[in-house]
């Protein structure tokens, strides 16, 4: 074991011990302080200090801005009679950090002495806590008809207002003059704010404890210790003037919800101390400091003990200190002992179950349409734009269409498909109830665990983006670290839509045409993108795929309520921009205008004909090609093929009909 000497004394075994073994998880940064304070007392200087207490709690997992906070803490107080190698304390002093003998039934702890009032805590507090513009509700308390000492509803003001007002009057005692205790609102409100609803930011959370589970009562030294061992970020520790120190942590959540989840991790690192259960909502009371409280007969000070101490933001202590679900670290030869098992393709040759895909179009490109295809087409195992499919349980977030819109469109899509089976999906309509997926996405897998979806479809993603900037690439990747949470956790693949940047994308790669962030072009395992074909309705769909072939790009025509593949048609062929020349094989192409002038009498009298999946195979456009080769004198099935495309996605005054009850097209005059 290493000597540490200092101005000739030894430090105490217990620090030396730290030094060598390090602190236990949720002990990190009490020990950190206890051994600084050591330190401190044997006259170490804080470079120094630093220097051989920094590697320490680094390889304890503290951050470095997390250690060095501390240890400056420690330095901040005044030094005390070093300690020797026997470990044995002065009669005048106390430790820092001791172990307590507990009574029997109580569980051992350990105390921190409690830093020392400091002057203008009121200021401080709300210099700490508050922005200038947001108004702080401070409430005093008076004595109710049933004769209970209890707050009002309190005032309030601006954090600058408060501030000019306690320095007119030369402090907050002296505006409110009750000694029967005074409170302050732990989170900003609105005007005359006082309930939940009223509040602005859900920045703090009071931790409050005297009694352990047993109902015995829990020293302040006690309830110091357990706050900063802890190492929560704590924005102030108050003095209540009674038996309880009130802390303010910080946990800067973005709405209430994720509020709750952060309020529920703190009760649960605090169990067996038995926190106040009324301090769970935002708009708590605390004691305020500098004011006054009456206890048995006796006015005492309500007081500021300490502000900003513990982990830099909520953010780092759950990073460090939360519960871990990280796999194991695999030696090489166990990894390549078993070989892994390839999930199922949900789509073959373009989504496994457990992946993430965006399908990303412009505006009004009917992307969801094609999701809720997608959709059906899983959950029956049916195809998908000529892609085969895996038959699996799927769930769709719904959160932009009303409920009565998307089940129309559910309903069209499944009889243009054939579907009847509306058994192997499950629908949430959450429109109205978007939030950011930080909050979100916890609570969706809560709901669907152990459900055994293949797929989850969102649509649209950007609900979830909160206060995030979809140009912003952390932002996004934040954004699409939550998505593969619950692709992760869930199990199932997740595809979700995401939109084109405004204008002509034809000029840019497939990848690059998605909208904000390139994170949407780099992070999805599958990036399917829908780009305007120059045919009327018809899009080119290029693939982009992590873990399987590529597959060529090729077009999609809309038909009425579904997307079907033209597998002829040249995806070459973009929609050129508004105003661009058109080449010259481009003007000579036949157009749905065109096409209906010329041949729609050819076709409206068709028998009631099959449209087989290969174009050489298909009835119908064999028999197009028949009926135009009679006028043209010549006609290939590549361009019979396209005709018949083009007459199937007109929505008004196409010449061929599809009959639903056979399942054939027919001419529109047919029989008449």
């Amino acid at each position: 074991m290493p000597k540490y000497q200092s101005r000739g004394l030894s430090l105490p075994k217990r620090t030396l011990e730290y030094l060598q073994r390090g602190a236990a998880e949720g002990m990190r940064n009490a020990e950190l302080f206890d051994a600084t304070c050591q330190f401190r007392d044997a006259g170490h200087p804080l470079e120094d200090t630093e220097c051989q207490l920094l590697a320490r709690a680094l390889a304890d997992g503290l951050t470095e801005a997390e250690a060095r906070h501390t240890i400056r803490s420690a330095y901040a107080r005044t030094s005390r009679e070093p300690v020797g190698a026997s470990g044995q304390v002065p009669a005048a002093e106390h430790r820092v950090a001791r172990r307590v003998t507990p009574p029997p039934g109580r569980t051992e702890r350990s105390t921190l002495a409690l830093p020392p009032p400091g002057d203008d805590g009121f200021i401080r507090l709300i210099d700490k806590c508050f922005l200038p513009d947001e108004f702080v509700a401070i409430a005093p308390a008076a004595v109710s008809d049933e004769g209970e000492i209890v707050p009002r509803r309190g005032v309030t003001f601006t954090a600058a207002e408060w501030k000019s007002k306690v320095a007119a009057k030369g402090g907050i005692d002296r505006l409110f003059g009750t000694k029967l205790g005074l409170f302050v609102r732990i989170n900003p409100t609105c005007k005359d704010g006082a309930k939940n609803e009223d509040v602005t930011a859900f920045r703090h959370v009071l931790v409050e404890f005297d009694r352990d589970e047993a109902g015995k009562a829990i020293p302040k030294e006690e309830q110091y210790h357990a706050v900063m061992a802890s190492g929560m970020p704590v924005s102030a520790l108050i003095d209540s003037g009674n038996k309880s120190l009130h802390a303010w942590i910080r946990v800067d959540a973005p709405d209430e919800a994720e509020y709750k989840r952060r309020v529920a991790m703190i009760w649960d690192w605090f169990s067996g101390i038995n926190l106040d259960k009324q301090n769970r909502n935002p708009s708590r009371l605390s004691r305020c400091p500098d004011g006054w409280r009456t206890v048995d007969g006796d006015v005492r000070r309500q007081s500021l003990l300490a502000i900003g101490f513990g982990a830099e933001s909520w953010t780092a202590w759950e990073a460090g200190h939360s519960k871990s679900d990280l796999p194991p670290i695999l030696p090489g030869q166990a990894f390549m002992a078993e070989p892994e098992p390839e999930p199922p393709q949900l789509v073959e040759g373009v989504l496994h179950q457990g992946a993430k895909m965006v399908l990303g179009g412009p505006s009004k490109a009917r992307k969801s349409w094609s999701l809720i295809d997608l959709m059906l087409s899983v959950s029956t195992g049916e195809p998908w734009w000529g892609f085969p499919t895996k038959r699996g349980r799927a769930l769709y977030l719904n959160f932009e269409l009303p409920a009565f819109a998307l089940q129309y469109r559910i309903t069209r899509i499944a009889a243009a498909k054939g579907i009847g089976d509306f058994t192997g999906f499950d629908i949430w309509n959450l429109r109205g109830h978007a939030t950011d997926f930080t909050a979100l996405i916890p609570k969706i897998l809560g709901r669907i665990h152990d459900t055994g979806y293949s797929v989850v479809l969102i649509d649209p993603i950007y609900k979830g983006l909160g206060s995030r900037n979809e140009n912003d690439a952390g932002d996004i990747a934040s954004l699409l670290n939550e998505v593969e949470q619950l692709a992760v956790k869930s199990g199932a693949a997740v595809v979700f839509g995401a939109h084109f940047s405004k204008g002509n994308q034809a000029g840019k790669d497939s990848i690059d045409r998605i909208g904000g962030s390139g994170v949407f072009a780099r992070d999805p395992d599958v990036i399917l993108t829908m780009t305007p074909h120059e045919d009327a309705d018809a899009h080119v769909i290029d693939l982009t795929l992590r873990t399987l072939p590529p597959v060529p790009a090729f077009v999609v025509r809309w038909a009425d309520t579904i997307f079907i593949t033209d597998r002829e048609a040249d995806p070459a062929r973009l929609k050129a921009a508004q105003g661009s020349q058109k080449s010259e094989k481009a003007k000579a192409t036949y157009k749905m205008g065109s096409m209906a002038d010329r041949f729609s009498k050819l076709v409206e009298n068709m028998p009631p004909l099959a449209n087989g999946k290969v174009a050489q195979e298909s009835e119908v456009v064999e028999y197009f090609r028949q009926q135009i080769a009679g006028v043209d004198g010549e006609c290939s099935i590549k361009e019979a093929h396209r005709v018949f495309h083009c007459f199937a996605a007109m929505k008004r005054n196409s010449p061929i009909i599809f009959d639903r009850a056979t399942r054939l097209w027919r001419g529109r005059h047919h029989g008449i």
